[in-house]
């Protein structure tokens, strides 16, 4: 039942993406991760941030095996294709909570939070209901950081 109603809202999916995310830096190892961050997994295509030429050119050369690991972890094809970018790498102890501190603060609109109630209201437990719920405003929040960033 409830791996039906994850699949039903894509959550399952998006479970996976975010494993892949965390997955990058058992991956691509502890050197290459200090010199990246990985953004976000959009449509199978996993963005990473790198803070200079020579990683991205030795990350693209190593694209398609990390690609192979990453699907390895995940025991299915999650991630299509890898985007690099130059940018700033956060420093580790800027990363995590802070993010989490302005996804806070972001509001949704009045329509989008029906537009999630909408698809929940079939769930009869309360509970299940509850926790979907935040899983979905979360997931929309994120979605709105990403866009203010573009």
């Amino acid at each position: 039942m409830l791996e039906r109603v994850f699949i039903r809202f894509g959550i399952n999916k998006k479970l996976r993406e975010l494993k892949a995310l965390r997955d990058w830096k058992e991956v691509v190892g502890e050197k290459i991760e200090k010199h990246t961050y990985p953004l976000r997994v959009r449509m199978g295509n996993l963005f990473i941030v790198v803070d200079n030429s020579g990683w991205l050119a030795q990350i693209t050369y190593f694209k398609k095996k990390i690609i192979s690991e990453l699907n390895q972890k995940q025991g299915k094809e999650v991630i299509k294709d890898i985007y690099l970018r130059l940018g700033k790498v956060k420093p580790r102890n800027t990363r995590g909570p802070a993010k989490n501190w302005r996804i806070r603060e972001i509001k949704l609109e009045e329509w989008e939070l029906r537009e999630i109630e909408n698809k929940l209201n079939k769930i009869e437990d309360g509970t299940l209901r509850q926790i979907l719920n935040r899983i979905l405003v979360k997931d929309k929040k994120l979605k709105k950081t990403h866009l203010k960033k573009e």
